[in-house]
């Protein structure tokens, strides 16, 4: 599936110092998969002490990256 950021999640990206290969690689092979609102996915990974939650969509044949960010420990809350 093409991979594609939303402008937000390119903005997010920049502010937090998120490389786009962690976001990549979490998307592709993510330690957990939780469904969200509005038909939304989150996936989670760890890298190090923190977890990469990366917010997206699939749409058709393609993935939407809506938003990412570090979190200090897995929330499941959605």
């Amino acid at each position: 599936m093409k991979i594609i950021f939303s402008a937000h999640s390119l903005l997010k990206l920049k502010q937090r110092n998120i490389i786009k290969q962690k976001i990549i690689q979490t998307v592709k092979n993510p330690d957990v998969v939780l469904l969200s609102l509005l038909n939304r996915k989150m996936a989670y990974k760890k890298f190090g002490k923190l977890y990469l939650k990366v917010v997206f969509i699939e749409e058709n044949d393609k993935i939407v990256i809506i938003t990412q960010y570090w979190d200090e420990q897995f929330n499941k809350k959605i």
